[in-house]
């Protein structure tokens, strides 16, 4: 950018130079003819006219050469703003643009006509015939010159009016271009759309002092080419918006938008190139607008990004020395040598293009840095890698065995659901027999009350005695049959306590089993813990290689904290799986113990029974006695009072051994109610530990997810 400016300056030094010592016109003595002339100042330059009819004018004035004059003459009009048919002597020497109520020339353009010898005097007339539609006709600077020096100010004011203005264009038409592939390879980059239109506007606008002559309307031409400047300025604005983060609420956002969309429409509807002009000198603002923005954009670039933007900085500059050369030169009604507006705003589109590309340069250098130095990394990632690989490959084989043992244990526990179920079923047909003997015991009472009943009517009436000892026997008779069936029952219901026991037995010893692969499953789990902390190890060992590395191991740190993260994924469902076991390892003891309380009960229950079936062999003897006794009544009649003194005595023994007996059912029930209680107990820890293994299950299965994404990563 610095070269740029500085080939500038060197190119418009030596003209600004030879400008300064130009000759003055040696035509003299102008008058004016035309229709509707309301004012003429033609004594000095600028020679001004002003009509009220926009038909043209014919301005004539005297030419007198020098005595040594030899050569042609050249004629030199300085940035006109007019059609000119030029005539001297009478004869037609050329016409600076298309003249006649058609007309068409370049604005603000230096131009002339060269006046061959063979047609000049002494003394010459010179006459201009001068068009176009403002009512106001101006001759800012009129010079003769001979041919070497108009040829030679024909080619500096050919460069600085039209090929200077064309080279803008081509360039900004290039800008515009790759401005446009940039936009099209990052779409988010909104800001490259702006600068290519606001690049494409403005060259379309610069081409407006190229074109000699057209076809078309030269106020259409002219309303189209100027419109492309305000549209140049509404899209550099949303450029400085958007790359310098330039906070604009939606009111100001369309407040520039309808200003800008006001400037441009307000060309087209102008009818004169007077209006025009005007119009254009109102839209001025509209770029001063641009420019503030630009400058605060850069102003608040400074503070962030220091002289990253300096070239923008330096195209904002330019356009506002530019700019205001321009304006002054306006205001005071001076020629100027050049119109700088236009290389100005140039000057701010190129910096700020520069700028960008400035940024894209170093963004590619850093990315070549970074591939150099990734490539010399590139062994120690690798070793990195397939360290991490075979960490991975570890992890992996030991969640497989984690599969594999918690499958072991489901099928374990699914067999003791099997030996429980079948435990269930004998405590209840326990519980149901227990709840029978009961009966049986009720009924014995009510038998040996009945007994006590038929004493006392022996003890009242021995008259009735054979009577009553008939009785008597008939019930001995159905004591002796309860009593056989509550002994069988009671060696039932030991057979079914001793076969429980053993069910419990078995089942504590599958219990067993179940705690021992659960260690084994606890054990597996700490081997992961362990291998997630050695695989976090290495992660933070791979983030200090990467900060060792600096910028080109930023890549590498990412994997590295993925990795990190991924281990402490694993660390934690290794925790979850240590939680888990602990629980069920808990609830496992939790059914060990019950087991043994149920084991010591059944124990209980058998014990009891077998006191009550002695009991019951005692009251067994005793009925075979009173059955004996009974046998002999009708021989002992005599002794019919003491006979029943003894049955009294006999069946007080039989009360006090049935509520023995009530007692030991009540608690043989109280057992086999606990031993219920304990069974429904153990279903809902069964419950719970069949729960625990789905967790563990799943902790198993998200754990291998982790290692194969790991996996994936590495390859």
């Amino acid at each position: 950018m610095k070269r740029i400016i500085v080939v500038f300056i060197v190119c418009l030094l030596p003209a600004v130079l030879w400008a300064s010592q130009r000759k003055t016109a040696a035509i003299t003595d102008f008058s004016v003819q035309g229709n509707g002339i309301t004012k003429s100042s033609l004594s000095s330059f600028p020679l001004r006219v002003t009509c009220s009819e926009p038909d043209g004018i014919t301005l004539t004035g005297n030419l007198i050469l020098p005595p040594d004059w030899n050569g042609d003459a050249g004629i030199l009009l300085y940035k006109n703003l007019m059609s000119c048919k030029v005539y001297v002597n009478g004869e037609l020497i050329d016409t600076i643009g298309r003249s006649g109520p058609d007309f068409f020339f370049q604005p603000y353009i230096s131009g002339g006509v060269l006046v061959p010898l063979s047609i000049l005097k002494e003394k010459n007339t010179v006459r201009f015939e001068l068009w176009n539609d403002t009512g106001t006709y101006k001759i800012r600077q009129l010079d003769v010159v001979d041919s070497v020096t108009y040829k030679r100010d024909i080619l500096i004011y050919n460069f600085l009016d039209i090929q200077l203005p064309r080279f803008a264009s081509v360039l900004l038409f290039f800008v515009a271009v790759y401005s446009l592939f940039m936009f099209v390879n990052y779409k988010e980059k909104k800001e490259f759309l702006h600068l290519s239109l606001s690049s494409f506007f403005f060259a379309v606008y610069l081409l407006n002092v190229t074109i000699y002559s057209a076809d078309i309307n030269y106020l259409l031409l002219k309303a189209f080419l100027y419109s492309c400047f305000p549209a140049s300025i509404l899209f550099i604005i949303h450029f400085f918006r958007l790359y310098f983060v330039i906070p604009t609420s939606k009111k100001i956002k369309y407040g520039l938008n309808i200003l800008g969309l006001i400037f441009i429409a307000g060309y087209y509807f102008q009818r004169s190139t007077a209006a025009l002009d005007a119009w254009h000198s109102v839209m001025l603002v509209y770029p001063f607008i641009g420019l503030g923005y630009g400058i605060y954009g850069f102003l608040k670039s400074l503070k962030e990004n220091g002289s990253r933007n300096l070239s923008t900085g330096i195209g904002l500059l330019i356009a506002i020395l530019f700019s205001g050369y321009d304006m002054y030169n306006y205001m005071l009604d001076v020629t100027p040598i050049i119109l700088l507006q236009g290389p100005g705003f140039m000057g701010l589109i190129i910096g700020t293009f520069y700028s960008i590309s400035q940024e894209v340069a170093d963004t590619n250098r850093k990315c070549i840095v970074f591939a150099e130095e990734l490539e010399r990394d590139k062994d120690k990632q690798d070793a990195i890698f397939e360290h991490v690989r075979g960490a991975s490959e570890k992890a992996d084989s030991t969640g497989k065995i984690l599969d594999t043992s918690i499958s072991s244990v489901s099928t374990l526990v699914s067999q003791y659901l099997a030996s429980i179920a079948q435990v269930n079923s004998n405590i209840q047909i326990q519980h149901d027999q227990v709840t029978t003997n009961k009966e049986s015991v009720s009924h014995i009472f009510n038998a040996i009350d009945k007994m006590s009943e038929m004493v006392g009517q022996h003890e009242k009436f021995v008259d009735e005695t054979v009577s009553d000892v008939s009785c008597l026997t008939t019930g001995i008779h159905k004591t002796d049959t309860l009593i056989r069936k509550s002994s069988e029952t009671l060696k039932t219901l030991t057979q079914i306590c001793t076969a429980a026991d053993k069910d419990v037995a078995d089942s504590s010893r599958l219990i067993d089993d179940l705690a021992s692969y659960s260690k084994h499953i606890y054990d597996i789990a700490n081997s992961i813990s362990e291998l997630s902390q050695q695989t976090n190890v290495l992660s933070i060992n791979a983030a200090i290689e990467a900060a060792h590395s600096g910028e080109a191991g930023k890549g590498f740190s990412v994997v590295s904290g993925e990795i990190r993260s991924l281990a402490a994924q694993s660390g934690e469902s290794a925790n979850k799986i240590n939680a888990i076991l602990s629980t069920m390892i808990e609830k496992i003891n939790n059914i060990q113990n019950q087991e043994k309380l149920v084991s010591s009960r059944l124990q209980d229950v058998i014990t009891e029974n077998t006191k009550t079936e002695s009991e019951i062999e005692e009251i067994f003897n005793v009925l075979q006695s009173q059955l004996e006794q009974s046998n002999h009544i009708s021989s002992i009649i005599k002794n019919l009072m003491e006979t029943v003194h003894t049955i009294a005595a006999q069946t007080a023994e039989q009360k006090e051994s049935g509520e023995s007996l009530n007692h030991s059912l009540e608690l043989l029930s109280s057992i086999t109610d606990s031993v219920l209680t304990s069974s429904k107990e153990q279903n809902t820890s069964i419950e719970e530990l069949k729960n625990n293994l789905s967790k563990i299950r799943s902790a198993s299965e998200e754990n291998i997810c982790v290692i194969t994404e790991l996996k994936q990563m590495l390859e």
